[in-house]
Parts: structure tokens; sequence; C-alpha cells
């Protein structure tokens, strides 16, 4: 097993050490060099201590923190082994192992793709031109989505239904069609659509012109019995379908839609099932990452084969993106056979998978020897900034930068903004690391899971 030196100072050696403990799977050992404070080390400096202390190297990759400066050649050059600038923070640690050693890297298990299906819904699109259709399509296809759903008007027919189901299909879509109207679902099913919503007793009797799979609901909603008399009939047609029994918003019955879908899945295990989002996601005032994502999971524990959501309210947006994430994060999980926690933190995006890493006694201790007048900023209970000349803290920028004696103008924009930064960290929760951003998830491409063909 290949062997890891992790350098640090002795200020973060404890700290550290609870670290690497985690991390069981690598052989690491930690050597903390005579210096209290690991971001001022220097490469010359750990290479002239490396060789003075007589710490042996040989057959080791050697980690150094990621804010030291200089050449990584100078340790190189001085002790022969291979050298690599870990992560800023060092609670990155674990991740940097998982993901950023290149040759070294230990990899991840390969996963087949979800089984689930996405569809994207144009909401209202008979009011849209055919260029807005198709970007909105395009937008949804680079989202993640498989299909994309032509949400019809419930009593007025689609204009150029087969222009643009045959532009769509050009273009490489697979294309569905939402409408109650017969002589669109019927044009659509000629004009090569892959798949109609929605069926029930009330239309059941177009199935027989369709050439295409369909979606069947109960009758009101909720009759499971009106469901499966519908799924009767198009057995006997011969007809291929999905089955909806329908997902309700939140106060709304949203626990019996489930339970629907559990009774179904119990007495069809074999049927393809077909979930809708959007009355979940589109109303409640709540973030979407977090519904999206505990709503995959209960598709992907029923086996639900496909789900449909739409990016109609501001707060929807990116929906299928979380989807098209929380899909595989589920998949990989089931595959597993483990609870989808420390796989991958694309979904957290307003909260961080960890904290910060010194409290105030540690910062106060890294005070007492810093020479120099540039400020260190820090966040943990409070906002932590610091040079030689003293120490302050304070719960926001405002705060803080009064306490400042800052005269040149670049440097009181560079602090302002840092401070800003580090007032948001500190309000959500999040992990500050100074001059770096802050994460928030797949919203600032912090996408690590492979990404889907």
């Amino acid at each position: 097993m290949q062997k890891y030196l992790l350098i640090t100072g002795t200020i973060a050696h404890g700290a550290l050490t609870k670290v690497a403990e985690k991390i069981t799977n690598i052989n690491l050992e930690i050597k903390s060099l005579r210096c209290t404070v690991a971001a001022l080390m220097t490469t010359d400096f750990i290479a002239k201590e490396l060789i003075q202390e007589g710490i042996s190297c040989e057959g080791k990759i050697i980690v150094i923190p990621g804010l030291c400066q200089g050449s990584l050649d100078a340790i190189f050059d001085t002790v022969g082994c291979k050298v690599l600038r870990g992560p800023k923070d060092l609670t990155d640690l674990p991740s940097f192992f998982k993901t950023d050693l290149g040759d070294s890297q230990v990899h991840e298990k390969k996963f087949t793709p979800s089984p689930i299906k996405i569809l994207g819904e144009i909401v209202n699109a008979p009011n849209m031109s055919l260029k807005q259709i198709i970007e909105k399509a395009s937008y949804f296809r680079n989202s993640g989505a498989d299909i994309i759903d032509l949400g019809g008007s419930v009593d007025r027919p689609f204009p150029n239904l087969k222009e643009v189901i045959k532009e769509l299909k050009n273009q490489g879509f697979k294309v569905s069609m939402d409408s109650h109207i017969k002589e669109d679902i019927v044009t659509a099913s000629r004009s090569g659509v892959d798949l109609i919503l929605s069926l029930n007793a009330h239309n059941i009797e177009v199935a027989e012109e369709l050439e295409c799979p369909v979606v069947v609901i109960p009758d009101d909603g909720e009759d499971l019995n009106t469901l499966y008399t519908s799924m009767e009939k198009l057995d006997r047609l011969g007809i291929s379908y999905l089955v909806d029994p329908i997902l309700p918003p939140l106060t709304m019955g949203i626990a019996k839609g489930i339970s629907r879908y559990v009774k179904v899945r119990q007495n069809f295990p074999n049927c393809e099932m077909f979930m809708g989002l959007g009355n979940v996601t589109e109303l409640v005032d709540a973030d979407s990452v977090g519904v999206n994502t505990l709503m995959v999971g209960i598709a992907g524990e029923l086996g639900i084969n496909y789900l449909l959501t739409t990016e109609v309210s501001y707060r929807a947006r990116g929906v299928i993106t979380e989807i098209k994430l929380a899909r595989q994060l589920i998949n990989r999980a089931m595959l597993e056979k483990r609870v989808p926690k420390h796989l991958d933190y694309s979904l957290l995006t307003i909260k961080d998978p960890v904290g910060n890493s010194f409290g105030k006694s540690e910062l106060i201790d890294m005070q007492k020897v810093i020479r120099d007048k540039n400020y260190r900023i820090f966040v943990d209970d409070k906002i932590y900034i610091f040079n030689k000349l003293g120490f302050w803290e304070g719960n926001s920028a405002q705060d803080i930068f009064s306490k400042l004696d800052i005269k040149d103008a670049g440097h009181a924009f560079y602090l302002g903004k840092e401070l800003e930064k580090a007032e948001i960290a500190l309000c959500l929760g999040k992990k500050y690391v100074q001059d770096t951003p802050l994460r928030w998830g797949y919203f600032n491409s912090e996408v690590s899971i492979e990404s889907e063909k």
C-alpha cells in the first residue's frame, strides 16, 4: 500500500490527526515541523527541515499544506520523493485523497447509470414559438432531461403541433405529449411522439388510434380501481403503458399518494411506473434541492422508471439538474446498499459537508507567532481577523472593518470582499477559507460524480 507523509505545523497537528483517523484505506504518517502555523511554511523551509530532522521520506509521497508557498521542486530535488500540494483546509483531506491524486488516486468503483428517466415539461407550449420551444428543449436536455414533454392546453388545440414534433425529432429529442384534446393526442402519435400523457376511463378509447406507449392514471386521481380497469383494457389492446397513481402536493394528500404508489408496486411488481414531481417542488416554500433529493430517493425505492418535472416558478429553476444529480446519488447508494451519505456533495448547496478547522484559542496561538501585517481571516462562532498588530473579532463585516485602520483603497476593497464572504459563511454555517470561493455544490460546478452520457 502506498504511504503518504503529511507535513503540518505544531498548532494543526492535533486537528490533522483527527481528520487522518477518518481516512482508513490509506497509509498515512503525520509529521509536524518546527513551525507553529503550517500555512507560513515555504517549500524551501520544508525541504531544509526534512533533511535537518532526518525524516525518512523513502518510498513515500509527501503531501504539504495547500497554503504553503513555493515550488514543489524544492522538496523533490532535496529528498527525491514525489510531492503533492494538499487542500487549503485540512478538513478537505478525505475528498482530496478520493479525487485529487492523479495517478495515485484511489479510484471509485464505476457504476451503471440510473434506470430513472427524466421528463422535462415545457409548460404552455402551444403559446410558444417553435424557436422558443427548441431553446427550452435544449436547456432541458443540457440540464439532464431524457425526454421533452410538450404541455398542451386544457381546451385549445396545439397549433403547428406536427411541425414542432418533427423539428424536435430532427434535432434528436425524445418527445412526449401531455394533452386532454383527442385531436392533439392522435396528431402527436402520428407525428412520431415517444409517449402520450395521460389516459384514463374518460379518454382511453383514443388508445386504439395510437402508435406509442401511454401513461395511465386513475379517473379522479385517487381511485386505484379505475386505474386497474384502464390497465386491463390497455392490456387487452396490447398497448404499452406506464402507470401513474398521481402524487399530490404537500398538505394535500402526498402521504396517501405515496401509499398508492406502494400498493401499485406491490400488486404489479413488474409494471413500469411514472411519477410527476412538479406538484411537490413547485408548490412549497422550501429550497428544491432537498425536496428533489428526497423524492428521488422515494422513487428509487419504489422502482419508478420515469420522473416528470417542470421549471415554471422562479424557485424551481435548476430542478432538472438536481434530479439528474439525485438519481445518480440514489442509484449509487442503492447499488452499494448504503445510505446516500459521503458519496457526493453536489447537492449540498447551502450547507457544507464539513465546518471550519480552527477555534478561537487556536487562532490566538497563531496570532502570537505572526511577524507581518498581512491580515488572516477565519470563521468559527464569529469572524476573526488578525496580524502581528492585533486580533479582532465580530459578527459582521461592517463590525470588524470599522475596527481596522485601512488607508489603501485596494486593500480596503480586498478586505471588504473577504469579510463579506466570511459573514455569509458565518450566517449559513459554511466553511470559509481566505482567498477561496465559498462552495455552493453544483451551483459552482462542484460535481464529482461521473458525467452522464
